[in-house]
């Protein structure tokens, strides 16, 4: 059994390895953009679907998937962006992917939380 933690999304578990320099340059300025909205989202009305839209916009959206992306590129290199973007993934998966993504970024330290 590996120790590699993963993120859930379209209803599968993805291996997310510690990131390289190819998918940190995407995803460590991303995500220190897209913490504190995060953040405030779920400070203001957590689990609510008002207090995610006034945080969460299209272009945070995107910053959601483009880091997703990028940490899947890490164990899946041949994975395409046009299949990701076709992935029926939830919008919760991909905040809450967002913890194990910094974890493996260096952004953060601690063990992976299931």
């Amino acid at each position: 059994m590996s120790d590699t933690p993963t993120i859930r999304l379209a209803g599968r578990d993805w291996p997310v390895p510690v990131l390289a320099p190819r998918q940190n340059r995407i995803v460590v300025p991303t995500l220190l953009e897209l913490i504190p909205k995060i953040g405030s989202a779920r400070a203001g009305e957590p689990h609510s679907l008002a207090g995610l839209a006034r945080y969460l916009d299209t272009a945070a959206y995107d910053q959601l998937t483009d880091i997703a992306f990028a940490a899947l590129t890490r164990a899946h290199p041949g994975l395409s962006r046009a299949e990701f973007d076709d992935f029926p993934i939830d919008t919760l998966e991909l905040i809450a992917a967002v913890r194990t993504i910094a974890l493996q970024a260096g952004l953060m330290r601690g063990p992976v939380r299931e």
